[in-house]
């Protein structure tokens, strides 16, 4: 199964899969520099998809707008996505609550290691 990773920044990218692979995690890494090219990798690959890892503040559509976008198509609602975001107040919270009500994690930026592990882990192998 594969993660995919949506974020404007290709720091962060490259930080949240050196995160993975440190910590053991073998999964193929799927990538979007925001929500507009994660609908389409999404579209492509969402049947091998395990979980979203999901940047809020990006260009042409944030992780809000993203998240709306996909939360009522019944083919990727499932598919779990962990916020991974530097807008961490709790009124950051319940608007990505409210944009998605299964929404299953929020790591606030900067984050440690473990806490970013401990919030995935339940959805990669």
């Amino acid at each position: 199964m594969k993660i995919l990773i949506v974020d404007d920044s290709v720091l962060e990218r490259k930080l949240l899969m050196s995160v993975l692979k440190k910590s053991g995690i073998e999964n193929e890494i799927l990538q979007a520099v925001d929500g507009e090219e994660a609908i389409q990798v999404l579209g492509n690959n969402y049947k091998d998809i395990c979980l979203i890892l999901l940047d809020w503040q990006m260009p042409k559509m944030s992780g809000i707008e993203f998240m709306k976008a996909v939360s009522h198509v019944p083919a990727v609602a499932y598919i779990p996505i962990v916020m991974v975001t530097a807008s961490g107040s709790d009124d950051n919270k319940k608007e990505a609550r409210e944009a998605n009500p299964n929404l299953a994690g929020y790591v606030v930026k900067p984050y440690k290691p473990e806490t970013l592990l401990m919030a995935i882990k339940p959805f990669v192998r």
